[in-house]
């Protein structure tokens, strides 16, 4: 019956494969030696890749934030691989849902396991590549501790010169600047 059907001029068929549920292998599967059912074939991604069929999505992917950043190096010039990988990964390091993320273990780590020692006072340092990353984990830091109202500890920054960073609007600060007078 489906041999007996002209395909249109004006259709075209597309085929999607996904890692199958337990009971479509139950169903369609052969039972292995154990009796536990197994594909009767598989036909991999990297298979697909390697043989030409399908393009490797992840060979060339850029998320567009890092995409237009990049852009900002110049006028669509191609950049050397060395200093757009360092601009990726100092992009990377510096986002601030990275630095978030981050800092949300540092406190919670702080406030559970380590505080409480040394008689209350213990201490702990978040050391930085940077003075940049220095002030934005510092107001990251700050942030936390006021959103979820911790009052019992506070973040000092500690580095030498100025800083101006325009993502966080910090303007020619040093780290007097930055850290609580009391």
């Amino acid at each position: 019956m489906v041999a007996s059907r002209k395909r249109p001029p004006n259709v075209t068929y597309y085929a999607f494969t996904a890692t199958p549920k337990a009971k479509t292998i139950e169903l369609f599967g052969q039972p292995e030696p154990d009796g536990k059912p197994a594909p009767f074939h598989v036909y991999s991604m990297r298979q697909a890749i390697e043989e030409g069929f399908i393009l490797d999505v992840l060979k060339h992917y850029t998320t567009y934030d890092v995409f237009w950043k990049l852009s900002q190096v110049g006028d669509d010039k191609l950049v050397e691989s060395g200093k757009a990988r360092k601009q990726i990964a100092r992009y990377v390091k510096l986002h601030p849902t990275n630095i978030a993320q981050k800092v949300s273990i540092i406190v919670e780590h702080f406030r559970e396991k380590v505080m409480a020692k040394i008689g209350g006072r213990a201490k702990a340092m978040v050391v930085t590549d940077s003075r940049l990353a220095a002030v934005r984990y510092k107001k990251a830091l700050d942030d936390y501790l006021k959103k979820n109202g911790y009052a019992d500890c506070k973040a000092l920054a500690a580095y030498s010169g100025v800083i101006t960073d325009k993502e966080t609007g910090t303007d020619k600060v040093c780290e007097g600047d930055l850290n609580d007078k009391s």
